[in-house]
């Protein structure tokens, strides 16, 4: 069995808070070292409620699938004996209301 960890951190500032118009702009930060700033999705929350340059839980979402398809992948190809020297994969997904009229993920490609 294996953990994985992350640790999310916001901070208000010095703006108001209970009008909700404060910022969503926060940091994760992983066990490796890595700090990446994340947001809101502009999508959801307009600017400068969301902070554009950050990285949204959704583009998350769909980046880990990707990524553990890609690893899955060249784990299989070397196995078989096949070198890879380059993979990219424009991932993407979609939020919608599914079959249960709930917004989800609904479907998540990658570029062919």
């Amino acid at each position: 069995m294996s953990t994985y960890g992350a640790t999310i951190h916001w901070q208000r500032g010095e703006a108001a808070f209970l009008d909700g118009r404060f910022s969503r702009g926060h940091v994760w930060r992983f066990d490796g070292g890595a700090s990446v700033p994340a947001s809101s999705s502009p999508h959801v929350l307009p600017l400068p409620l969301s902070v554009a340059e950050g990285v949204d839980p959704e583009e998350a979402f769909v980046a880990s699938l990707s990524s553990c398809h890609m690893l899955f992948f060249l784990l299989i190809a070397c196995k078989r004996g096949f070198v890879v020297d380059d993979y990219s994969d424009e991932a993407l997904g979609v939020m919608a209301k599914n079959a249960e009229g709930r917004i989800a993920m609904t479907p998540i490609a990658s570029s062919p």
